[in-house]
């Protein structure tokens, strides 16, 4: 959105007091001594901000900057000197700068200074104008500055408190940089770095490179100066203050790098797991790109309230609670969770990193390839986590958002900051991860494999596009890799790829034929196509077989020549790599489902379960066989099909259900899940393996927490009063499950308790697993009593926030939760931080009915649109509603009569 002009604000000496804030600078010589000249008056009409992409007729060669920090204060100061390469002459310089009070600025070049005047933008852009014009060659540009340390941002420079002690952190991506430097604030402005932080006593400051000086200060604090950076873009800086401790780990990769975990005060000891396999994971990594980590060293800080990881090079960023746990409170989940995101940030110092996106519409190139190389490096790292087949789920879960028309493309044409900031999503991650998977397993590992080397080598330490990628993957493969991979890369949605079985000729085939997936209701198009890398696996005698080839059209036949009679059964997507929906109808999936269990993998087996779900969503399968489906493999002992069973019941939205239907939905589900959840019990026991201790939350929450099991509650009832003296008392394994559990069941008791815990509990993780229990209440009066806390100064709202918006999706405090926020909206907004300010719409997408849609729309799309990002979140949110609402008027015939038939346990087809 472009802000109003804030030419009149100059007469006071700033730009803007939400955006970049600038004092008229004075001239300087190179002696850095005052001018005798006045400064030049501004022109008459000035120049014209951008609004989105900064000209190309200067850019940054390099940067130095000094900082001075205080973790306890608001704002901090800065003096960036910025080495610039002009491409052609010009009057008028831009850069970006979001909420910079700028003290003073001095532009040099050939020896002389060139006096400043500064020109009107926008809050992400400062502008000069310049007395004469500068000519082609280098240039100096030198800004003094202030800047903000938010306590309600978790991008730029922002601050927390843990245990007593401040700290102070940054996060850049994908614009965040400006609001602590002066700076080219684009991915393709990739040059050196080099920082000097000065700090208080008792704090320590961290960037992406390794100290080179330390000095101590008159006042006790102490300045540190660091190597200067490898070329990098603005957007991989990190910095942190604050009383940090350092664990060692074992030098990592093929030169030995100097490998650190770095936690807060008072936390070193949680670190064992990070520091033991950090190193681990990037051997593997080297061994797979066959080229070495390319940087300095590699230090992995814990930050309090961030949310998820960051991958600067030197500086990875994480979750402190990701990152960190006691030994004796450790869980297999929160390991394999580190490990596989520490895979993810560790790819991406090849991907994105060595070589950066020139733009964000390739952002896919950074993400997508990260999230692909995860589980590809864990399979052979940590086999027995079953990489492979997880990755299936993370596949329909994008399938499943790639079912909107609203979602976006992986490459998504960028037309202002809102698109840059929505391509952080499920299509760029789990859509981008998937069709590479398609893309490796049609080509063969090997060939994708030099055609990822072949890429990073060519582009390392520069930018890159999709076309060089693609370029390089074509010269390996030896044919034109781009005409299937642009299918999927410049066109939303996936593909429904309906098989039919023709044995009527003397060589058996399968008819196959695609369109675009829609669930129902959907407003999309259906006639459209992708080259579709397929294979088809059969069955005929005891040994199954394959034949594969690529769909490029809306019908094909694929002929069978292998079969020496009529296949007893097809499944058109083996081993479940393909990036698309399967549909098999009638006899054959019945013949299908029968065999399931011998003839289809585990990966198979996953990707039909999910395959079953999207179709019952399309209305091609009714939700009650849906449910009776989820019900078979309710026993299943495999996790990972079981827990794709589970998927199976999204065919039911508890807000499509009556008061009656919703009793008979809990009673299905204590006696589907509840005889396993029960015999589990609460608490793990000696000697369980990993596999049981990951499926018990799953299970209780499911026939628990949703099902309301009696047995199962009260039980969670005894447990929490208990934990409420002493956190042993339930295993972290299942802590969010039981505590969840617990307070749903008996919000009115246990809620004052829990808030008069979490006001007292200086633990982080206590304090999240005390505010995600309250998420869960379903007693109106507490939601009531809850909510206010989030607009209370006394609490961190990054903190808080998420209580709000749990209650919203509880049939029963939705309502509140609504009128709260519609109520409170420009408060709320103003407290929350930005990025999640323009998500509010999504307390709205709990209702399933015409008169809430209609009044979500009403309400949020003029508040949506003063934000970047919320128009984009907005129309998701809306088509959600709407196919709530088509689902609902479709199916709720078939799940009412399914949830009222009496037993619930269906039997295996015959």
């Amino acid at each position: 959105m472009r802000l109003p002009s804030f030419s009149s604000l100059l007469l006071a000496g700033v730009l803007s007091a939400c955006g970049a804030r600038q004092s008229v600078p004075e001239s300087e010589t190179p002696a850095q001594q005052p001018a005798q000249a006045s400064a030049p008056e501004a022109p008459a009409t000035p120049p014209t901000a951008p609004t989105l992409r900064l000209p190309t007729t200067v850019r940054p060669t390099g940067y130095t900057v000094e900082l001075t920090l205080d973790p306890k204060a608001e704002t901090f100061q800065g003096v960036a000197e910025l080495a610039l390469d002009v491409a052609e002459p010009t009057s008028v310089i831009w850069l970006n700068g979001r909420a910079l009070t700028v003290k003073q600025a001095t532009l040099t070049q050939g020896g002389a200074s060139i006096a400043l005047t500064p020109a009107p933008g926008n809050e992400n852009f400062l502008g000069f104008t310049l007395a004469r014009p500068l000519a082609k060659g280098p240039a100096s540009l030198r800004i003094t500055y202030e800047a903000v340390a938010s306590t309600r941002e978790l991008e730029g420079a922002f601050r927390a408190q843990e245990r007593g002690d401040w700290y102070l952190f940054t996060q850049f991506e994908p614009m965040g940089a400006r609001r602590v430097f002066p700076c080219f604030d684009e991915p393709g402005f990739k040059v050196p770095w080099q920082l000097t932080m000065t700090v208080p006593a008792g704090n320590v400051a961290v960037t992406n490179t390794p100290v080179l000086s330390e000095e101590a200060r008159p006042d006790g604090g102490r300045t540190y100066r660091f190597a200067r950076t490898q070329p990098v873009p603005s957007y991989l800086i990190a910095l942190g203050v604050g009383p940090f401790e350092f664990v060692q780990a074992a030098p990592s990769g093929r030169n030995k790098v100097p490998t650190r975990i770095i936690t807060p005060k008072g936390r070193a000891a949680e670190a064992a797991y990070a520091a033991k396999v950090t190193p681990e994971i990037l051997h593997q990594l080297e061994e797979y790109f066959g080229i070495p980590y390319p940087y300095e060293k590699l230090d992995t800080i814990a930050v309090p309230l961030f949310g998820g990881a960051m991958e600067h090079p030197g500086l990875i960023t994480f979750n402190s609670e990701m990152l960190l746990a006691k030994e004796s409170e450790d869980t297999p989940s929160r390991q394999r969770g580190f490990a596989g995101t520490q895979v993810h940030e560790l790819g991406h110092q090849w991907f994105g990193n060595l070589v950066t996106l020139a733009w964000w519409d390739d952002l896919w190139l950074n993400e997508s390839f990260a999230s692909w190389i995860t589980p590809r490096i864990v399979e052979t790292w940590q086999p027995k986590w079953d990489a492979p087949v997880q990755r299936l789920q993370y596949r329909s879960y994008a399938l499943e958002s790639d079912s909107l028309v609203t979602a976006r493309r992986i490459r998504q044409p960028i037309e202002n900051a809102g698109d840059i900031r929505t391509a952080f999503d499920s299509i760029t991650y789990g859509k981008g991860s998937a069709v590479l998977a398609m893309t490796e397993e049609w080509l063969g590992r090997d060939v994708f494999r030099r055609g990822i080397q072949r890429y990073l080598k060519a582009h390392a330490g520069g930018n890159a596009t999709a076309n060089d990628f693609l370029a390089a993957l074509s010269a390996e493969a030896g044919k034109d890799v781009g005409k299937v991979l642009s299918t999927f890369l410049d066109q939303g949605g996936a593909p429904i790829v309906s098989a039919t079985l023709d044995c009527s000729g003397k060589t058996p085939k399968v008819q196959l034929r695609q369109r675009r997936y829609l669930p129902l209701g959907s407003k999309g198009e259906a006639a459209r196509t992708w080259n579709v890398p397929l294979c088809v696996r059969y069955g005929t005698g005891s040994t199954p077989g394959r034949a594969c080839t690529v769909l490029e059209t809306e019908r094909a036949e694929l002929l069978l020549p292998e079969a020496k009679e009529c296949p007893a059964w097809i499944f058109p997507n083996a081993e479940g790599v393909g990036y698309y929906r399967t549909e098999v109808t009638g006899d054959a999936l019945r013949k299908l489902l029968t065999v399931a269990d011998k003839q289809l993998s585990r990966a198979e087996r996953v990707t039909l379960l999910g395959d079953s779900s999207a179709l019952a969503k399309a209305g091609a399968l009714p939700a009650g066989d849906a449910l009776a489906m989820a019900a078979r493999f309710a026993d299943d002992p495999d996790r990972q099909v079981l827990t794709a069973s589970v998927d199976l019941l999204d065919v039911v939205d508890e807000r499509m259900l009556s008061e009656q239907r919703r009793a008979d939905y809990k009673r299905f589900l204590r006696e589907t899940y509840g005889p396993r959840a029960r015999k589990l019990g609460l608490t793990p026991r000696p000697g369980e393996d990993e596999e049981t201790r990951l499926l018990r939350s799953t299970l209780i929450s499911l026939a628990g927490h949703t099902g309301e099991d009696p047995k199962l509650v009260a039980e969670s009832k005894k447990l929490t009063a208990k934990w409420l003296v002493d956190h042993k008392a339930i295993s972290q394994d299942v802590a969010f499950a039981v505590l969840g559990m617990a307070l749903s069941g008996a919000s009115a008791e246990l809620a004052p308790k829990f808030l008069e815990a979490w006001k007292k509990e200086p633990e982080r993780k206590v304090r999240q697993q005390l505010l995600g229990a309250l998420a869960r209440a379903k007693d109106p009066q507490v939601a009531k009593q809850l909510l206010p806390m989030v607009l209370d100064p006394a609490n961190d709202v990054r903190e808080v926030m998420w209580v709000m918006y749990g209650l919203s999706q509880e049939p029963a405090t939705r309502e509140l939760v609504y009128g709260f926020v519609k109520e409170n909206y420009d408060a709320l907004a103003a407290r929350m931080p930005e990025e999640f300010s323009s998500r509010m719409a999504m307390v709205g997408s709990a209702f399933c009915d015409v008169e809430h849609r209609k009044d979500v729309e009403a309400f949020f799309t003029p508040r949506a649109a003063r934000t970047d990002s919320g128009p984009r979140f907005l129309s998701q949110v809306l088509e959600a509603m709407d196919l709530c609402i088509a689902q609902k008027e479709a199916q709720s015939a078939s799940i009412d009569a399914f949830l009222t038939k009496g037993p619930v346990k269906a039997p295996a087809p015959q």
